[in-house]
């Protein structure tokens, strides 16, 4: 008896299971989608996988207009012959246009839809998104995922700091902080990495490189990984070299006052992967010669970049949101007013732990 009814429970689970479950080649998965401004009207962009034989697959491009952001999937869907489905959408991809005009419908309406994961990636793209995502399917082949599988390698292994949905509506919708995203361009027949797109109110204000990206990750989290080319001189002589960061930390410490003084202490642990021939680091003079060159030139990058951020009076290190933390009734419009002329001071201090295998 107790074999029957456990058998009758696990057969309603299963067929409880398959009634919502929709087979993949009866349904069009949205793996990127792309938002445009152009003469007046949005423009959406689609890129999905056709299957072919066995597990290969073929990018394929849905492309509709509106006047409204509201209806640009109901209109991509009139124009498929298979039902469409969001929840497998990957990436959300602004042109610049778009971007500037405004993201804060599609992201709400992407916070709203309870089949979009939180780590959907949101990206900008130079020009239009529509070009991009084209080049994509047709360069790729086969991986429709690219963009987004591009994006999380960057923050994994490289110079990006951690982005997706729900980073963004933290950083979009909280005190004292403003959003960034992943920025690409196109660079003759691909499509690259070029950096971090940054936002105030829901709106695209600039951009900044990959290289400044990585003192952006620095001074948001702990973090492995990413790379950074410093100058470097010795005796009359000039070169490079580029840092690996193997871990490194930042705290925030806030002096208060009439005019309030912020201070960030990094701490970097890193290799040496390329230098100059002539750079001896087996001598312990040059070798700690490097190192106070790398904390001079990392100092006076990360002041030139949080200088920028403060002209712009954009805040992507959440800085006002670190004095509001800190402070008993933290006005909000009074910090904007102090924010472009807050001082703020950066203390690096890196540890070289490897130099290559020669050493």
């Amino acid at each position: 008896m107790k074999r029957t009814v456990c058998f009758v429970f696990l057969l309603t689970i299963l067929l409880a299971g398959c009634k919502s479950s929709r087979i993949v080649d009866q349904v069009q998965i949205i793996h990127a989608m792309g938002y445009d401004w152009k003469n007046g009207k949005y423009i959406g962009t689609a890129i999905y996988p056709t299957f072919k034989q066995g597990p290969m697959t073929k990018p394929d491009i849905l492309t509709t207009e509106s006047s409204t952001t509201y209806d640009l999937i109901p209109r991509l869907s009139s124009k498929s012959a298979l039902p469409i489905e969001e929840g497998q959408m990957r990436l959300v991809l602004f042109g610049e246009s778009f971007a500037k005009k405004g993201i804060t419908e599609i992201v709400h309406s992407l916070a709203r839809n309870n089949k979009v994961g939180s780590h959907l990636q949101l990206a900008v793209a130079k020009g239009d998104a529509e070009e991009l995502l084209r080049i994509t399917a047709k360069t790729t082949l086969s991986d429709t995922l690219y963009l987004s599988n591009l994006v999380e390698q960057n923050i994994r292994e490289m110079n990006l700091p951690n982005t997706n949905l729900h980073i963004f509506l933290y950083n979009y919708f909280g005190k004292g902080r403003d959003p960034f995203l992943p920025y690409f361009e196109k660079k003759g027949d691909f499509v690259k990495l070029e950096g971090l797109a940054l936002f105030k109110d829901g709106h695209y204000v600039g951009r900044i490189d990959l290289r400044q990206s990585f003192l952006v990750k620095l001074l948001l989290d702990e973090t492995k990984n990413g790379v950074y080319q410093i100058p470097i001189s010795q005796n009359e002589k000039k070169g490079r070299v580029l840092l690996e960061n193997l871990f490194a930390t930042s705290q925030y410490s806030l002096k208060k006052g009439k005019q309030p003084i912020i201070d960030i202490y990094i701490r970097i642990r890193a290799s040496v992967r390329d230098y100059p021939t002539w750079l001896d680091l087996a001598e312990a003079k040059n070798f700690h010669n490097v190192e106070k060159q790398m904390e001079k030139h990392l100092s006076q990058d990360i002041k030139r970049l949080i200088s920028s951020f403060q002209k712009k009076e954009i805040d992507p290190l959440g800085i006002g949101d670190f004095v509001r933390s800190h402070t008993r009734h933290w006005d909000e419009k009074k910090f904007n007013k102090q924010y472009p002329a807050l001082h703020i001071r950066p203390h690096v201090k890196v540890n070289i732990a490897e130099t290559g295998i020669g050493q």
